[in-house]
């Protein structure tokens, strides 16, 4: 029976593991290690339990060929991007594209695939003020995190490395569905306003746009296994192949 027990263990661990790996996690980026009053910093960092840290860095540049420069990340119900010199008072601690165009890039430090964004405070949830775009990072270089003298123009460029996947908003404060087709990186970077060819623009309504980031949601890239590991499934019907041994065995030996 000792027999038994051990490869059933075997083949149902392995159906746990194989769930595990496509694990959803949800990142909060108005509360929890985030500042829930109004805080200016450079960069925040967000941990939920058991999933990969992601810290947020503003950044800001006043048209699309123009160099992008690290602002800072103001922190209450949801990010926004302050750029130097700007006044923080509303609605200019959001992420907004008046004067400059401003984005927050994610750094989690290991591949995941966001599937949502999720807006929090808009300028009077004014859904014509909620038009924003998203990029990853997929070039084959590595990537610092560090965007300054790059501008929108260059990062939207072909052999750029980054990869637009797609313009969204237009409903105000909530949830919005990304659709990042196959698409994992450990750089996200979102930005106000919605992007044609290699320009950065208003949306379709021409209207400014503020908003907040409240959250990102999404899931870790799962395990390369380069032939080096077993897939699950192989190493179950391995499993069952020992059953079957173990059987013969008892068999021979009961004759």
């Amino acid at each position: 029976m000792k027999n038994y027990t051990a490869v059933a263990l075997l083949v149902s661990g392995l159906s746990g593991f194989s769930g595990a790996a496509s694990a959803a996690w949800n990142w909060d980026l108005s509360c929890g290690s985030f500042a829930c009053s109004q805080t200016s910093s450079a960069s925040q960092t967000s941990n939920p339990v058991g999933g990969p840290s992601v810290t947020v860095t503003g950044w800001s540049g006043t048209n699309s060929g123009s160099a992008l420069a690290q602002g800072y990340i103001e922190s209450w119900n949801g990010v926004g991007v302050q750029y130097s010199g700007e006044s923080s008072a509303s609605p200019n601690h959001a992420m907004d594209n008046k004067d400059k165009f401003e984005s927050v890039l994610l750094d989690f430090g290991a591949d995941v695939q966001l599937d949502s964004v999720g807006l929090g405070w808009v300028y009077n949830n004014d859904s014509r003020r909620s038009d924003f775009f998203v990029l990853a990072y997929t070039g084959s270089t590595a990537f610092s995190g560090d965007l300054t003298g790059k501008s929108y123009s260059d990062l939207l460029s072909l052999g750029s490395g980054w990869t637009l996947v797609g313009n969204y908003g237009g409903s105000g404060q909530g949830g919005y569905t990304l659709s990042p087709g196959a698409t994992y990186s450990s750089f996200w970077l979102i930005g106000a306003g919605a992007v044609s060819g290699t320009s950065v623009g208003y949306g379709s309504n021409n209207y400014y746009d503020y908003m907040k980031v409240a959250s990102v949601g999404g899931s870790a890239k799962p395990p390369s296994h380069d032939n080096k590991v077993p897939e699950p499934g192989s190493l179950a019907l391995a499993g069952l192949g020992v059953l079957g041994l173990i059987g013969m065995r008892r068999r021979k030996s009961e004759r």
